[in-house]
Parts: structure tokens; C-alpha cells; sequence
């Protein structure tokens, strides 16, 4: 038993690994996997042979449909059926009860079966599943409606599977006990009840936040196993319908406590659905395959051929779906874990109730899940680009941060150069500011990389993220890299880091100018970039450059962010200008402070000469090639306030020689725009040109032309 196990689970996850590396669909790797190391090849020398594990087989495997189950609930956002297309609901009705009609009928009339048994088989194969679509989507760049239609037909027949099967096994094996249409309310109501119970609890439990945060992930999942038990315990088959009710129920609120929950699940599902696939393909049977003759293997290609098509014929009759995405809706429908491990499980029913059944449901539901993962999973990749149905890289933007920078660039993008932009943000107010501008916009954590799975994103390729913490937004970046590529996430931030490229380095943080924006002090200047490529980008930044126009598009206008009033510029006071008569720190800021006294006859003098004097004794001010920035804060000032003297060659500044010394003066409780400012002057100094013409300058208003000139 623990041979069987460990190396069910040993093994699972690498083989998805290797199987992702060389493109093949994991389930391939991992059913060969089982059957080779399985009776079916080894015999008596089996590594895995899942009747070791007895009863418990049944158990484990019960208990991970459960929380796969569970875990498909909470991956479907609110509304999503109500805005799903109408060829997603009627997949989801009139092609479960197509498939279930084409398949009890091929099984009776083709296979020779009864037909309770040719019901409960085509009951198993209604569904496709998550587990095998989401990874062919990833690999196959759908356009944006087939993507929708088979993501969220994958995600929401998974319970509606269960459901029929459940049905259909209470017909086909009525418990002596009670009638079966009791039997099934109980089931039904009971698992139901439970289900809702367990996930309300658990909202109840973390809105009020009485769960640690570090136990919130495995709590959860500890509860939902605890739904699933509860629900088994009454009555059999009700526990993997109350799991997924309970996924359903808290999937629907989604808490914010449970943000961090969907990379844990995810990761425990993997591992399931890896040690599942080879335990249950170690059952398989060489001498069933055989037995299952050309009458089965014909029921199986009526699946693919007639069942799927006629489907999609009656599912998408009136839509505006094209002829092409119609053939590749009736080809790609493979089967994953869910359909093996439900037939397994009935498989296991069966056996007990009648020990000299040969197994034949389970085979037809494997041989439909092979048949379709080796014809239809391999080759959808082709088919769509055979049928032009591929996407491009999308050319739409997502822009973390809501605030009124990020809202102006989603303005020029989308009105000027027809590019989809989607802002994200977790702040209410900005989100209604967005949407009021008309802007799609959506309150969540742009940290959940699911939000990618969601079919609205599919037009989506890049980000730019644009809040005022550098951490984060290299953190998004490293995010999103994974799913969008390293040269499509942007980022603000003055630091190198290995993913996102720098986006506005040197500029004030992205908040800091959006306040600067709604106060009229920066604005959007529309005017095309020095070489004529089109680019949109930030004004003075030359060395990364954002485009946001698609590559096959029209060359768009350049987008600059200006301030009609730099922090360096608007400080500045040509009536302080002039050159230095004095030597040393002391007679310098004395000189200075009675220039800006003229200037502004407001402040205090005397008590800003002090913190002066005080802070360049500590640490003089000087930052290089003769520059020095003393600087302070002061109560009672309404802006910020520069003075320039011109200091003769050999003036000393304490231990340094100075040529340029810049007195700058801020509003106490405004650090940021002091700091830009102390930023722009040092980057303004840093031209030998620029000091020059400082040096050179014979009056404040020259030396004004100069500042606007390095700032034009």
C-alpha cells in the first residue's frame, strides 16, 4: 500500500512537469505511466497496484473529487452565468442531455449493453472538465470567444456532471432501501444542504476573521474535507456534490481572506489529480481492452463523431459563432479526471454489487478520455491555426492602479489609439471614478494570477503596473511575466529588477502625479515623439520607452506627461538670483536667506537659518562638481521656494569648493514634492552644459530660460 501510494504521488508531479516542457497533455504521461507500472504490465511484480489499498482506494479517490470539485467552485465568478453567451447555457443544457441521449444510444444499439449500464456510461463522459481545458487553452492561443465558451463550459459541467451521473447511477443501481427517486432527493437535498451550510460557515468564520491568517488556506480545505465526510456519511455519493456546493457558495462571495487561497488549492489539486491519474490507470486491464471489442471502440468514435457535432450543431444554431469556430468546437471536447475518477468510483460500486462484472463502464469512459486526449488535445493546436482561429498576442493593457494617471493613459489608449485597457485597484472610490470616465475597470488583487483565467482577459497581453509601492509593482511583474512574457509587464520604479521593464524611473511616484494632475499642475501633452515611431512615454525619461500600440497597428501619436510647472522650475525665484559675495556656510546661507527674505518677507527667518546651519554642520549639503543644495521645511509657507547664487571660482562650502549653491525651502508636511524637487535640481545639474550656462547666466530670467529649457 505504501509502495502504490508514494510513487503515486512521487511521481505525479514531475511527469506534469515533463509533460508541460515537451507539449503533450499530462494525462497522456500520467496513464502510461500507471499502466506500466501497474498489474496490468508488472503482474504480481506491480509497483502500483491500487487493489493493495482495498476499500481505501475508494476513499482517497472520493475524497479527491471532493476538493478538485471544491476547488472548481471557487474559480467561477459572480455573474457568470448571467452574462455567459447563449451558446455557453445551452452547453450546458441541451448539449448534456445530446450527449447523454447519442451515448445511451450508441451503447445500447452499438455496444449490445443494457440499458441502465449504456445510461450510467454516457453519464460519466458528459463532462469535460477544467483539468484538461484550462492547460489546452494556455497552450493554444484561442480568440477571445472560443476561449470563453470552452473555458467556462469546462469550469461549470463539472458539477452538472456529477449531478447527471449521480442520477443516472441511482437508476442504473437502486439500493434495495428506498425508491430510487428518494434515494436521490436525499442525496441530492442532503449533499445540497450540507454543501450550502459548510460554505456559509466558512464565510461566517472569515469575514469576522476569526481564522489566523496563516491557517486561513489549510483550514478551509480542512473544513471542506469535513463538508465532504458529513455528507458521505449519509447517505454515499452526496459527499462530492456537497464539496462542490460548498466551493460554489463561498467561490460566489469570494471573502478577501481567501485571495491567497487559490495558488495553495491549485497546487494541492496538481498533486491529486498526478497520484490519482496513475493509481486509477494502474486498474486498467490490458484483457478489458480487448474484450471491449470493435462494438465499444464504435460507441467510443460515436462520442467524438456524432455526439460532440450534433451538439455543437443544435448549441451554436442562430449564434454569430462562424463556420470555423463551430469545426473546432466539435472536435476539441477531451475528458479529464473528474469523468475517470467518477468511474472509478461507480466502477468500485459495481464490483461489490456484482463481482463478476468485468468493468465495462470504466473502460468505455478511459477509452473515451484516451480517445480524445490523443485526437483531440493534440491536434487542437493545428486544427486552430488551420482555421485561423488563433490569437495574436492581445494588444490590450492592464494597468494596476486606478488613480487619475492611470485613468489618463487608459483614456489616451483607448481613444486615441483604440487599444482595450482594463484598470485594476482595490480602491472603491477610484474604481467608481473610473467607471463614471466611462473606463472598464474592476476592484480586485492584481496579485491572483487567476484573474488571467477569466474569458474577459483573453484580449489582454501586457501590464503596467502603477502603484506607488516599487516592491509590489516588481512583484506584479514577476506575476504576470509568467503568463504574459518578460518584455510585456511594465513597471514604475526607480530600482533594476529582473522582471517588469522600468516605466517613469526617476519621476515622483505615480500618486504624486496623478494629485499634481487634479490640481492642474501636470498635464497630457499629445505630440509626436523626435523620431515619428510612435510611442507613448513619460517626459524626460530617454532610456525606457513604453509602447502600447500593437506592433501591426497604425503608428499612434506620442503620449508625453509635461508639467506646466516643474517642481524645480515652479520653485525657482528669479528675484533671488545673483551672484555670491560670501565664503564659507555660514556667510553663504546668510547671504541667501537675506535675498530670500526680499523674496518672501513671510517667513521666519532667523528660525530657518538655524535648522540650516544646524543640518549642514552635521552633513553639508554638497553632491558634487561644485553643486550644494542646503535645504529645509518651514511652517507657515504655502509652496516651495528655490534661490540660486553663482559663487566665484575657490568659494569654499565647509570642506568643498562650490560654484552653483541652490537654497530650497518646503511646506512642513509635504516630503514628497520636496524630495522631487531636490531630485530634479540634482538632475538638472548632472549636464555640464546646464551648470555652465547656470554659471554663465546674467540674470534670474536667464537663468529661468535655462531651467525651462533643461525641463522642455
Amino acid at each position: 500500500m505504501l509502495l502504490s501510494v508514494g510513487l503515486a504521488f512521487a511521481a505525479g508531479i514531475p511527469l506534469v512537469t515533463i509533460a508541460r516542457r515537451i507539449g503533450l497533455p499530462p494525462i497522456l504521461l500520467l496513464t502510461a505511466a500507471g499502466v506500466l507500472m501497474g498489474p496490468g504490465v508488472l503482474g504480481d511484480a506491480a509497483l502500483v497496484d491500487p487493489a493493495n489499498l482495498g476499500r481505501g482506494l475508494e476513499v482517497l479517490v472520493a475524497l479527491a473529487v471532493g476538493l478538485i470539485l471544491f476547488e472548481g467552485g471557487l474559480t467561477l465568478d459572480r455573474g457568470v452565468l448571467r452574462e455567459a453567451p447563449v451558446v455557453i447555457t445551452r452547453l450546458l443544457t441541451l448539449g448534456v442531455f445530446v450527449t447523454l441521449l447519442v451515448g445511451t444510444l450508441a451503447l445500447v444499439f452499438l455496444a449490445n449493453r443494457p440499458w441502465q449500464e449504456a445510461l450510467l456510461g454516457a453519464s460519466l463522459v458528459v463532462v469535460t472538465g477544467p483539468t484538461v481545458i484550462g492547460p489546452l487553452l494556455k497552450r493554444v492561443r484561442l480568440n477571445e470567444r472560443l476561449h470563453g465558451i470552452l473555458h467556462w463550459e469546462g469550469v461549470v459541467i463539472d458539477p452538472i456532471g456529477v449531478f447527471v451521473a449521480l442520477l443516472c447511477f441511482q437508476i442504473a443501481v437502486p439500493e434495495e432501501s428506498a425508491t430510487p427517486i428518494i434515494d436521490l432527493v436525499v442525496r441530492v437535498l442532503g449533499g445540497s444542504i450540507i454543501g450550502i451550510i459548510g460554505g456559509r460557515f466558512l464565510l461566517w468564520l472569515h469575514r469576522r476573521d476569526l481564522v489566523p491568517a496563516d491557517l486561513t488556506n489549510v483550514f478551509t480545505l480542512s473544513v471542506a474535507v469535513g463538508v465532504f465526510t458529513v455528507a458521505e456519511s449519509i447517505r454515499s455519493e452526496a459527499g462530492v456534490l456537497a464539496a462542490t456546493v460548498a466551493g460554489y457558495t463561498l467561490g460566489f462571495q469570494r471573502p478577501e481572506r481567501l485571495r491567497h487561497l487559490r495558488a495553495f488549492k491549485e497546487e494541492i489539486v496538481f498533486l491529486l489529480i498526478g497520484a490519482l491519474f496513475i493509481l486509477l490507470a494502474g486498474r486498467l486491464d490490458f484483457e478489458r481492452f480487448e474484450s471491449f471489442g470493435m462494438s465499444g471502440l464504435l460507441a467510443v468514435l460515436a462520442m467524438m463523431f456524432v455526439a460532440r457535432p450534433l451538439s455543437i450543431v443544435l448549441c451554436t444554431w442562430g449564434s454569430e459563432l462562424g463556420w470555423n469556430e463551430r469545426t473546432f468546437l466539435a472536435w476539441v471536447a477531451p475528458r479529464g479526471i473528474v469523468a475517470a475518477s467518477m468511474a472509478s468510483l461507480f466502477a468500485l460500486a459495481l464490483e461489490r454489487a456484482n463481482p463478476d462484472d468485468v468493468g465495462f463502464v470504466e473502460t468505455f469512459t478511459w477509452s473515451v478520455i484516451l480517445a480524445t486526449i490523443l485526437l483531440q488535445a493534440t491536434t487542437a493546436g493545428p486544427l486552430a491555426g488551420l482555421l485561423g482561429l488563433r490569437r495574436k498576442h492581445p494588444k490590450g493593457w492592464i494597468i494596476v492602479g486606478a488613480h487619475s494617471l492611470g485613468r489618463r493613459i487608459a483614456h489616451f489608449a483607448t481613444n486615441q489609439a483604440n487599444v482595450p485597457v482594463l484598470l485594476i485597484d482595490q480602491n472603491k472610490r477610484a474604481i467608481r471614478e473610473a467607471r463614471a470616465e466611462g473606463l472598464k475597470a474592476i476592484e480586485q488583487d492584481a496579485r491572483r494570477p487567476e484573474l488571467a483565467e477569466r474569458a474577459d482577459f483573453a484580449r489582454f497581453g501586457n501590464l503596467l503596473a502603477l502603484t506607488d509601492n516599487e516592491d509590489l509593482n516588481v512583484r506584479l511583474c514577476d506575476i504576470w511575466a509568467d503568463m504574459l512574457g518578460d518584455t510585456n509587464v511594465w513597471r514604475w520604479g526607480g530600482e533594476e529588477a529582473d522582471s517588469g521593464s522600468r516605466f517613469a524611473q526617476g519621476l515622483p511616484r505615480p500618486g504624486l502625479i496623478s494629485a499634481e494632475m487634479e490640481r492642474g499642475d501636470a498635464k497630457f501633452v499629445v505630440d509626436p515623439d523626435e523620431h515619428g515611431s510612435g510611442v507613448y512615454r513619460l517626459a524626460s525619461i530617454n532610456d525606457d520607452v513604453m509602447d502600447l500600440a500593437p506592433p501591426e497597428g497604425p503608428s499612434p501619436l506620442g503620449l508625453h506627461l509635461i508639467r506646466e510647472a516643474d517642481y524645480f522650475r515652479q520653485a525657482f525665484l528669479p528675484e533671488g538670483f545673483g551672484p555670491l559675495h560670501s565664503d564659507g556656510i555660514d556667510g553663504i546661507l546668510n547671504e541667501l536667506m537675506d535675498r530670500l527674505v526680499r523674496a518672501r518677507p513671510d517667513i521666519d527667518r532667523d528660525q530657518i537659518l538655524a535648522d540650516l546651519l544646524s543640518r549642514e554642520q552635521l552633513n553639508p549639503t554638497f553632491v558634487g562638481d561644485g553643486v550644494c543644495i542646503p535645504h529645509t521645511h518651514a511652517r507657515g509657507l504655502d509652496e516651495r521656494v528655490c534661490v540660486l547664487g553663482l559663487a566665484p571660482e575657490g568659494t569654499r562650502y565647509g570642506p568643498h569648493q562650490v560654484r552653483l549653491v541652490f537654497l530650497l525651502i518646503s511646506p512642513t508636511g509635504d516630503p514628497e514634492s520636496h524630495l522631487a524637487t531636490l531630485a530634479e535640481i540634482g538632475r538638472t545639474c548632472l549636464d555640464p552644459s546646464i551648470r555652465r550656462a547656470l554659471m554663465d547666466s546674467q540674470s534670474g530670467i536667464e537663468a529661468l530660460k535655462v531651467i525651462r529649457g533643461a525641463h522642455a
